[in-house]
């Protein structure tokens, strides 16, 4: 679905880019799965509602906003540190506030109809079909090991000489990493910081890491006056 193919040449691999829309999948999977548990009446109305609330907050913190490594950890750390504060501010000075807010936040009692949670999924997956589809057919890529190419449909071809050029493998988002394994790869020339091209969120990416490497590896270009010449 994604850009594997069953029978590929050991001299390329496929890719596909994909929009944000590619992370909303937990929604769409967890809507079905959920709208079943509380169909048969195997788990608490109120605890599925919750997790699908989180589920969807996650969703589109991941859409929205890129967390790295470092910004992933300060988060972290500092949503520990306000929660050991409230904890102090209750026990040592008998702040009330957090107390009531947390109170409050348990009382609430949400719940959401299955048929909705089931109406919704199949919504955004007739939506997300649509976007694999799109992306197929406008953000193909095919990496050799002399060319770097670029098709999309009734609009445009590029091919990028594989001569002279570097590329790197980036993880700009954590969620993204930990929802599909995504990542983006970027293409630079080889004596510069000047970026040519970028391959943004493609599933699986640690997996097929090696692969690309090897297939870059393979043919080693040599970088020559004329070249630099040519690139400039």
């Amino acid at each position: 679905m994604f850009g594997f193919r069953k029978k590929s040449s050991s001299s390329e691999i496929i890719l596909y880019s994909y929009p944000t829309f590619l992370y909303v999948w937990p929604v769409i999977a967890f809507g079905y799965v959920f709208a079943g548990l509380q169909a048969l009446g195997w788990a608490s109305p109120t605890s599925l509602a919750w997790t699908y609330i989180f589920i969807v907050a996650l969703t589109m913190l991941t859409m929205g906003v890129d967390l790295g490594r470092n910004t992933s950890i300060f988060c972290l750390v500092a949503f520990l540190a306000c929660w050991l504060g409230i904890l102090w501010l209750q026990e040592a000075r008998n702040v009330e506030f957090f107390a009531k807010l947390g109170a409050m936040i348990r009382s609430l009692q949400p719940q959401i109809n299955p048929h909705f949670l089931v109406t919704l999924s199949t919504l955004l997956l007739i939506l997300y079909i649509l976007m694999l589809l799109l992306s197929r057919v406008n953000d193909r890529w095919r990496i050799t090991h002399n060319e770097i190419e670029h098709r999309s449909f009734g609009q445009k071809e590029d091919a990028i000489g594989r001569g002279a050029k570097r590329t790197r493998s980036v993880y700009p988002d954590i969620l993204e990493l930990l929802i599909c394994l995504s990542g983006t790869i970027e293409i630079y020339t080889a004596n510069s910081n000047q970026k040519l091209a970028s391959i943004e969120n493609i599933p699986f990416l640690p997996l097929r890491a090696k692969k690309i490497s090897r297939i870059l590896e393979i043919k080693s270009v040599l970088t020559t006056e004329d070249d630099d010449e040519e690139e400039a």
